[in-house]
C-alpha cells in the first residue's frame, strides 16, 4: 500500500536489512547543520526487546546514508529507545546499563571519549545542566514500551514507596537525589480508587529554562479497566507540586513555553487543549472537525504551528501526520504512512514526527512491509497550506 502525502518523503536511512528508528517526538535527532541524524540499530522489529538485545546508537550522515556506530546499550526500547539525543555539538546523550545498573553516558562521536552519569534519565534540561530520572523497571512493569526489563523493579510488590519517585540529577557534578516520592504523591491526590492503585510516573519533561518540569501520574488499572492519568507540574526542586488536572484521561504533550502546556486530553472530551501552569486556565483548540486519533503533538521552532502523528485509526493500515497552523487556524493532513496491521502494542512503530532545529525538516521513523526506516520531508508551511487549498 502505497503512501499518499502533499510533500516528498525520502527515506534517510541504509536498505541494508537492520532496523533503524530515532524514538520519541520531542527529542531532538538533527545536529545544529542538519548534517547528521541520530539514530538506534538493531536485527528485529517483530517483537519487545529482552535485557539480552543490544541496540546500537550512532548517526547518519544525510548526504550519502552512512550509519556510523558510536556504541551500544542494553536499555532501550522501541517507544523511547535509549533516550538518545545531542548533549552538545560534538556528544551525545543515551542510558545504558552497566555493572548491573542503569546509567546515563555522554559520548563523544569524534574522539569517543565518555562521562558515565550516576543514573538513566528520563528528560535532560536544554541547558544540559539537570536530568530528571525514573524507576525505568516500574515503567515496564506498567508499559514494557516505555520502560526497561533489565531486573525487576525493587519496588514491585509496594503501591508507593517512600525510596522511590522522581530524582534530579545535576549533570555537572554527578549527584542525584530524591525530590518527590510515590508516598508523598499518594497522600497528595487521595482520588479514589486510582490512589489506592500501584502508581507510576509514566513521561516526564522539563519547561524550556528547567525552572519546573511536568509529569504524568498513573495508576496501576485493574484487570479489563483503563489507567487514569494527573497532568502535575512542581518546581525542580519538587516543590509547589501543582495538579492541572484530576485522574482523568492524559496523553501527550509539549511545552509551548515556561508556562504553558499544549497537551492531547481528556478535558472532558478527548481532544488538544492548552493548560497555563500558573493560572491553571485550560483552553481549547478549534479543532472540533478533526479528530486526530491521539496525537504526538510537537511544536515547529516558532511556534506558529505544529505537527503530529496518530494512531492507526479511522483507517488500520495508516497512520497520519497533521499540521494545524494558528494563524490561518487551518488543520492540513499531511500525509498518511502505511502500517503494516500485525504490528501494534508495545514494539509497534510509531511515526514521533519531529523538526530540525529550525523547523526546516522534518523526520519519523517507519515500518511498512519492511524493516524500520527512518524517512524525512522538506518543511514549508506555505507551500504545504497552498497545496491543500488546491487539492479540495
Amino acid at each position: 500500500m502505497e503512501d499518499i502525502s502533499l510533500v516528498k518523503i525520502d527515506t534517510i536511512t541504509p536498505d541494508d536489512g537492520y532496523d533503524y528508528f530515532f524514538a520519541y517526538y520531542d527529542l531532538q535527532p538533527y545536529d545544529k547543520e542538519s548534517k547528521i541524524h541520530l539514530t538506534h540499530r538493531v536485527k528485529f522489529h517483530d517483537r519487545i526487546p529482552t535485557a539480552e538485545d543490544i541496540c546500537e546508537v550512532g548517526y547518519i550522515t544525510l548526504c550519502d546514508k552512512v550509519f556510523h556506530k558510536v556504541a551500544e546499550t542494553r536499555a532501550w526500547n522501541f517507544q523511547q529507545g535509549a533516550q538518545l539525543q545531542w548533549f552538545d555539538d560534538e556528544s551525545i546523550f543515551y542510558n545504558d546499563f552497566r555493572n548491573g545498573e542503569f546509567c546515563g553516558v555522554i559520548k563523544n562521536i569524534h574522539t569517543g571519549i565518555e562521562r558515565e552519569i550516576c543514573m538513566p534519565l528520563a528528560n535532560l534540561s536544554q541547558d544540559r545542566k539537570w536530568g530528571l530520572s525514573i524507576n525505568f523497571p516500574r515503567v515496564w512493569n506498567f508499559r514494557p514500551g516505555y520502560g526497561y526489563c533489565n531486573y525487576k523493579d525493587r519496588f514491585f510488590d509496594e503501591n508507593a514507596p517512600e525510596d522511590d519517585g522522581i530524582f534530579i540529577v545535576d549533570i555537572e557534578n554527578n549527584t542525584s537525589s530524591l525530590i518527590i516520592n510515590y508516598a508523598q504523591l499518594k497522600e497528595a491526590f487521595p482520588q479514589k480508587p486510582h490512589c489506592d492503585h500501584k502508581i507510576v510516573v509514566n513521561h516526564i519533561t522539563f519547561n524550556p529554562s528547567a525552572s519546573r518540569f511536568l509529569f504524568l501520574l498513573r495508576d496501576f488499572p485493574e484487570e479489563g479497566s483503563k489507567w487514569g492519568t494527573m497532568l502535575i507540574t512542581a518546581n525542580r526542586d519538587g516543590s509547589d507540586i501543582r495538579a492541572l488536572t484530576d485522574y482523568t484521561g492524559n496523553s501527550h504533550y509539549n511545552w509551548k513555553d515556561d508556562r504553558v502546556i499544549m497537551t492531547y486530553s481528556l478535558l472532558p472530551t478527548w481532544g488538544i487543549y492548552f493548560v497555563d501552569d500558573e493560572t491553571g486556565d485550560i483552553t481549547a483548540l478549534n479543532n472540533e472537525n478533526i479528530d486526530y486519533g491521539d496525537i504526538h503533538c510537537i511544536y515547529h521552532p516558532d511556534r506558529t504551528c505544529f505537527i503530529g502523528d496518530g494512531y492507526p485509526w479511522p483507517d488500520p493500515n495508516r497512520r497520519r501526520i497533521w499540521l494545524y497552523d494558528f494563524e490561518t487556524r487551518k488543520d492540513v493532513l499531511v500525509a498518511q504512512i502505511y502500517a503494516h496491521p500485525d504490528f501494534y502494542g508495545d514494539h509497534r512503530c510509531d511515526l514521533h514526527d519531529r523538526f530540525n532545529c529550525d523547523g526546516t525538516l522534518v523526520s519519523f521513523d517507519a515500518l511498512g512491509e519492511g524493516n524500520r526506516r527512518i524517512c524525512q520531508f522538506k518543511f514549508d508551511k506555505k507551500e504545504i497550506l497552498e497545496k491543500a487549498s488546491q487539492e479540495k
